[in-house]
């Protein structure tokens, strides 16, 4: 009962001009939308900005660690171990261990390269360039002053590293044949130049110290000469095979940074040294930081999307209840309300279907006349303006009683209704359409496309009417008319001036009579 009742309210809601339209509600949702997408693309934004400098900050951090360890450090210790051992090196040592003599730099050298993990062979050489080899090997002989990792320029305490070269000797087991090598100048206590040591480096056990790195963003680290020769890897195997891209050591231009290569699609993080000349790099497929970042995007989707449904849940309950706060705003308006009490709901339905009647009523009593029971002048407005509006053919008429006055100040103002209520009622079972117009004034609207019968149907009316008997002694009644019809481009004010004109011709051609379309 309950819930027809209130579809019933409902409907009568729906019926008030005033009520808010279907597309404002759309609208107010929609506005209320805004601060909620503006927030959800802000922190879209937000969290795309945090993600790339979290990403930027940890492959930075990585690559400097990673470079310290697999560079820096071994530099270090070698730096440590060189200038201990040549502190203790004099020319009569160099002389001794090159010759066939036993001395005790022949145990301690090799010691060195046998209990170090970077380091694979030594040359210890005299200033005229005589020299030694640890281990032993029988590779042909060379000038050591030409080779590549024999320094220029005499400094002191300085361990200069070469670039990589193809090595002569069978000890270079692990880099393919290739070799880098550091070295040093050994100088006497008066700094006199006299002999030089140099360690080929051993760089299979140099990559084992990053083999158990646990990158983040699945990034691969690598350190590569200037010359983009790989010297270090996980996969030892590619050492000196595989060669960087030229273009990423030459956008290798501060000491350390990072770049996007658009050929590879790789975000590139780099640290730049000058000795040895080494770039230590790390890389990061675009496609590992977008998926490191996938999951808690998607997150973000679920919790917005999850949060939408809320939203539009909670807004569906405050629009269901506004509807019903206007419903019961409306039977508030209207003396009624709803209780707890089983008889309310009869009471409030009757009450609606009279309210419903009342407003009926009023209608009918603001479009018909009290005394003539035809249309009042403000429906003809109304009902005339719509009918030329629309271009529709029809013809026009206006009745005045004859002598209407007479018959008031003669036979009496009660006697004069019943003139109009009679001429009314006539008129109403020939015609559907006839207004009051004012006082003893009626008009016609005729919307049949049919002169002569609108004419015939005029006359009986006015034959009709003179015809009466009446109950007054000497009441004659009569009326004049006159007639004009729409035609293109006819406002109202012209037929109503035409058909006013002939009306006062048939005023002044004796009256009781009607004056047509010419």
């Amino acid at each position: 009962m309950f819930s027809v009742l209130f579809i019933t309210c409902m409907e009568h809601c729906s019926q008030v001009k005033n009520t808010i339209s279907h597309k404002s509600i759309c609208v107010l949702t929609a506005c209320t939308f805004i601060p909620f997408f503006i927030m959800f693309l802000y922190t879209f934004i937000a969290m795309d900005i945090r993600h790339k400098d979290d990403f930027i900050e940890t492959m930075t951090r990585f690559n400097d660690n990673s470079a310290r360890n697999a560079i820096e450090r071994p530099i270090q210790e070698m730096q440590l171990l060189l200038h201990s051992l040549l502190g203790q090196l004099t020319s009569k040592d160099i002389e001794g261990y090159i010759s066939p003599s036993h001395t005790e730099l022949n145990s301690i050298i090799p010691s060195i390269v046998n209990s170090t993990t970077f380091f694979e062979a030594v040359i210890l050489s005299d200033k005229e360039g005589n020299y030694t080899i640890y281990p032993e090997n029988h590779a042909e002989k060379f000038n050591v002053k030409e080779r590549p990792w024999y320094p220029v320029s005499a400094r002191k305490d300085e361990i200069r590293f070469s670039v990589p070269y193809k090595a002569i000797d069978k000890t270079s087991k692990y880099n393919n044949g290739m070799a880098v090598t550091a070295s040093m100048n050994i100088f006497n206590d008066h700094s006199e130049f006299v002999g030089n040591i140099a360690f080929d480096l051993d760089l299979h056990n140099l990559s084992a110290l990053i083999k158990n790195n646990h990158p983040p963003y699945h990034a691969r680290f690598k350190v590569v000469s200037y010359d983009g020769n790989l010297l270090m890897y996980s996969n030892t195997k590619e050492l000196f095979k595989r060669a960087i891209p030229q273009a990423w050591i030459e956008r290798a231009k501060e000491s350390e940074g990072h770049f996007f290569d658009v050929a590879t699609k790789s975000y590139v993080f780099y640290r730049v040294y000058d000795n040895p000349e080494w770039i230590a790099f790390s890389i990061v497929n675009e496609a590992n930081f977008k998926k490191h970042g996938s999951a808690e995007k998607y997150f973000f989707f679920l919790t917005s999307l999850a949060c939408l449904i809320f939203y539009l849940v909670l807004l569906f309950i405050i629009k269901l209840y506004f509807k019903q706060a206007i419903t019961a705003l409306y039977l508030n308006i209207n003396g009624l309300s709803i209780d707890e009490k089983g008889d309310s709901i009869k009471t409030v339905s009757e009450s609606l279907r009279e309210n419903s009647k009342k407003l009926e009523i009023a209608i009918h009593d603001a479009e018909t006349d009290g005394l003539t029971n035809l249309f009042t002048r403000k429906k003809f407005d109304a009902d005339f303006y719509d009918l030329v509006s629309a271009k529709n053919s029809f013809y026009f008429a206006i009745i005045d009683v004859d002598n209407f006055k007479t018959v008031n100040d003669t036979f009496g103002h009660n006697t004069g209704d019943v003139v109009l209520t009679y001429l009314s009622k006539v008129g109403s079972d020939i015609f559907s359409n006839i207004y009051r117009f004012g006082g003893e004034e009626l008009v016609v609207i005729y919307p049949e496309n049919n002169y002569e019968k609108f004419y015939t149907l005029l006359d009986i009316w006015r034959k009709t009417l003179e015809q009466k008997q009446w109950r007054e002694e000497g009441l004659n009644v009569t009326f004049s008319c006159g007639v004009s019809a729409w035609h293109e481009g006819s406002t109202t004010d012209e037929i109503l001036k035409k058909a006013d004109i002939r009306l006062y011709q048939a005023k002044n051609s004796g009256k009781n009579c009607i004056v047509g379309l010419e």
